[in-house]
């Protein structure tokens, strides 16, 4: 009986990395490389997310691969911090680098709230066409209250939780092999990492062209015939 509990940990354990890496990690993976064809055209865009839409099953496949693991992992996460406990389980985080991962988990937690709100959940419930979104993310981007662009400013930090708290949760992943015992803490890290700064970047980039409507690689949202210009911002 005395092994039930560790049991437990090891299972709370294995089903919280994993709905935090493999659906979740794919899905941010995908999510991050179809925003990125913005900046390539906002058309590509608009085409991608209109091409999404018409796949059957659509709402089943979210529920199962994105919104279950994303409850799962984010609740789970949101518990272990309130009730202050731990799966006791190996990591390679020194104690400043577990405050980290847990701060930036409830971070993304708040942001993906925010941003499902805004382009998923707000108004009929199904999925919004490409020039919707495009249209939605211009305008709040864009906007500025006394000068400052907020919105935008919290994109910015809240993708960077994001993209931290996957590459933390990676690299623990990584550097503990299936026995238990930590290894390659310095390579693994430096692979995480660099996952998760190529996720930021790309994402630093999709928010500022959406923000500026200027591409970083050269030419601007006009040239495309911005969304924003021929689709007007849904009520709010």
């Amino acid at each position: 009986m005395s092994a039930h509990p560790h049991h437990l940990r090891a299972g709370l354990h294995r089903l919280f990395a994993l709905t935090g890496i493999a659906p979740l990690g794919a899905f941010l993976v995908i999510h991050t490389a179809l925003n990125a064809s913005a900046l390539w055209g906002t058309g590509t865009l608009r085409e991608t997310a209109d091409q999404l839409r018409r796949i059957p099953g659509l709402r089943m496949i979210e529920a199962l691969f994105v919104f279950a693991p994303l409850v799962a992992h984010g609740g789970m996460g949101l518990w272990l911090i309130l009730t202050s406990t731990s799966l006791a389980m190996p990591r390679p985080y020194s104690r400043t680098m577990r405050v980290a991962v847990r701060a930036s988990g409830v971070a993304a937690v708040a942001f993906i709230g925010m941003h499902l709100w805004e382009v998923r959940f707000h108004g009929p419930g199904a999925p919004l066409g490409g020039d919707v979104i495009t249209t939605v993310l211009a305008a709040d981007l864009s906007a500025t209250s006394h000068g400052v662009p907020w919105r935008g400013a919290v994109y910015l930090v809240g993708t960077a939780c994001v993209a931290f708290h996957f590459a933390s949760g990676l690299w623990g992943r990584l550097a503990v092999r299936s026995d238990g015992v930590t290894t390659g803490r310095r390579l693994t890290a430096i692979a995480a990492g660099s996952v998760g700064a190529v996720l930021w970047l790309t994402l630093l980039l999709v928010v500022l062209f959406h923000a500026t409507g200027v591409r970083p690689f050269g030419g601007s949202a006009d040239e495309d015939g911005n969304a924003a210009e021929s689709c007007p911002v849904p009520s709010r």
